[in-house]
């Protein structure tokens, strides 16, 4: 017998949960994490943080995110930085592209907890239409699963990360949460800036397109995975705003804090800085285990690479690395002639997803300050516009209204104190000299500058939902790898028709929205920002969610997917590929918690087997 039950590659947010459910029930799990291990103290994560002269989600983490080689990086991830300075460029991006692509805008880590150390902590539910968006609006792909069947799911994750919300504002928006649900605490409260905007932007939807019968804009408190009161041994939210990267005391649920619960188990088991760079495959068609190559250097460039190599072997194998390392093992995994592991559809790469997200920035009336940089990074948003006809034309967006300011948008508060200081304009608010000239102020005519700008700055920012194409996907770069030698991901990607006409509206009610606030609206266009398009002759920037997904798509048939509604491999049955690479359509909505609740079925269908 072999010595482990299951097998699973990645410490996040899926593998994290799988295997605390799993070694709850006794089960033994081994865990290989590309990355290192957490600190002892989370205040390294800090320093790191504090110290870092461009802040990112990746600063907190190693390797450092400000030096960027990941041909001489052992276990290299995307970074913002890199789609800043160099993108395109394989010297400094990770991610290689073909011709013509552009760039991906989200990133990723590999460390204990996953890029689940720094997620925002938004906990929305998918509805009914969101899982038939062929069948309702001939976009995209059907998810082989109905809404229903995940609603226990749901409330079970939701348990474990302890979310906080409110049901009766919920189903003001929405249909998705069944009346009689109660969430594991109440819900954070409404920032003052939201209870301004709510007051203004409630009534009739944002834009005049096709909506169902009564449909209204409505701003609700966003469901999140923060704690309200105490829960779980967790602090309450003191409201730092720094949710991304990194929450200082933990009041958000993270992976590496599921992590350490698995490990509590005592049946769980962690290999750090062990790289899974492909799996075999017995005669029966069967996996027979995961090979990997180790290392110890984590800085770079290292000083050294691979320190020794194993395969390690179990009774069932689970993939729950991010969506595009889930695709890479996957392609560099040879199976029969001119074939690779669990992909005889040819689908592993393929459907490649992100919520590219629009963003709009502008400053509040002078007498209704926002006062942004306090409180969670959001805490409300409007899910009421998410659904409606108009799907049948273009993309979902949802709105998430931020309490962080401009610090998304325009880099504030980092940018408005040197442009004062120094006579420049780099934040778009230093024009008030002759012929709108940038001034140089000090003393209190800069502090009155400082306050008169920074307490009504604010941002909002469109989740625009992707349809899943062939096109856009994961394949295996023919020259570049990293340290260890393992070939490093190839991009294709590029955003449809359907997804572009989303900006569209975004755009359009973007305009109502700032006119109903009485705000002045300061969004421009940076024509040396890559991530850009067209649409109907109008320019537009686009910025990843962070939300990675596709690429082992789930479905009903063999021949049109990689895994099917258990998450399962087609091609293998000890083997499951789980994560938001697993889904089909991802809506507009932030997709941890889909992917949380899917993961949770996948588990009950594990513990019929071993």
């Amino acid at each position: 017998m072999p010595e482990y039950d299951v097998i699973i590659v990645g410490t996040g947010h899926a593998g994290a949960f799988m295997a605390y459910e799993l070694g709850g029930k006794g089960k033994k799990v081994l865990m290989l994490e590309a990355g290192p291990a957490t600190p002892r103290h989370r205040e390294d994560y800090m320093e790191s943080f504090y110290l870092a002269g461009f802040k990112s989600p990746e600063s907190p983490y190693p390797p450092d995110a400000n030096n960027n080689q990941p041909r001489k990086t052992n276990a290299p991830h995307p970074t913002i930085q890199q789609l800043v300075f160099g993108w395109n460029n394989p010297a400094i991006s990770y991610l290689t592209y073909t011709p013509g692509s552009l760039p991906f805008g989200s990133t990723y880590l590999k460390l204990a907890g996953g890029t689940g150390n720094h997620w925002q902590g938004t906990t929305l539910r998918m509805s009914k239409n969101d899982f038939m968006l062929r069948r309702k609006y001939q976009h995209g792909l059907d998810w082989p699963i109905a809404q229903e069947e995940l609603d226990n799911h749901y409330a079970k994750v939701e348990a474990f990360m302890g979310v906080a919300g409110s049901t009766a504002e919920q189903l003001a928006a929405r249909d998705d949460i069944p009346p009689d649900y109660q969430f594991p605490m109440p819900p954070i409260p409404l920032s003052l800036s939201d209870k301004y905007i709510k007051a203004r932007v409630d009534g009739e939807p944002l834009t005049n397109e096709d909506y169902f019968t009564g449909q209204k804009t409505v701003v609700t408190k966003t469901p999140q995975a923060r704690n309200s009161v105490p829960y779980d041994n967790r602090r309450v939210c003191h409201g730092n705003t720094n949710c991304v990267p990194i929450c200082p005391i933990q009041a958000k649920y993270d992976a590496a804090y599921a992590l350490g619960k698995a490990l509590g188990t005592g049946c769980v088991t962690v290999k750090y800085q062990t790289v899974v760079d492909k799996i075999t495959v017995g005669e029966d068609g069967k996996i027979s285990g995961l090979h990997y190559l180790t290392y110890d250097d984590i800085s770079v460039p290292a000083k050294s690479g691979q320190t020794g190599e194993g395969t390690a072997a179990g009774t069932l194998f689970v993939l729950a690395a991010s969506a595009i390392e889930n695709a890479r093992i996957l392609l560099n995994s040879p199976w029969k002639t001119g074939m690779t592991v669990a992909n005889s559809s040819d689908q592993v790469g393929r459907n490649l997803m992100d919520h590219a997200t629009y963003l709009a920035w502008g400053l509040m009336p002078v007498n209704a300050p926002a006062y942004s940089y306090r409180g969670p990074l959001a805490t409300s948003g409007i899910e009421s516009l998410r659904d409606g006809p108009f799907r049948s034309t273009r993309a979902s967006w949802r709105l998430e209204l931020g309490n962080e300011g401009w610090n998304w948008a325009r880099g504030e508060p980092y940018a408005i104190g040197p442009d004062f200081l120094y006579g420049t304009n780099h934040g778009g608010l230093n024009g008030g000299g002759p012929n709108r000239s940038p001034q140089v102020l000090g003393n209190k005519n800069l502090l009155k500058a400082l306050n008169g700008y920074l307490t009504r700055q604010f941002r909002i920012a469109f989740l625009v939902e992707q349809d899943a194409e062939q096109s856009n996907r994961v394949q295996l770069s023919p020259t570049e790898t990293d340290n260890l030698g393992i070939p490093r991901p190839l991009i294709t990607y590029n955003l449809s028709d359907y997804t572009r006409k989303g900006f569209i509206s975004a755009r359009l009610a973007t305009t109502e929205f700032m006119h109903r606030v009485g705000a002045q609206e300061y969004t421009k266009f940076d024509a040396g920002n890559a991530k850009q398009f067209t649409c109907d002759n109008q320019s537009f920037n686009y910025y990843g969610a962070g939300h990675v997904c596709g690429t082992h798509v789930m479905g009903s048939m063999p021949q049109a997917s990689v895994v099917n509604y258990h998450q399962q491999s087609w091609d293998h049955s000890n083997l499951y590929i789980v994560g938001c690479g697993s889904m089909p359509s991802i809506s507009s909505q932030n997709p941890t918690l889909t992917m949380l609740a899917v993961t949770s079925m996948t588990v009950d269908h594990i513990l019929t087997r071993v």
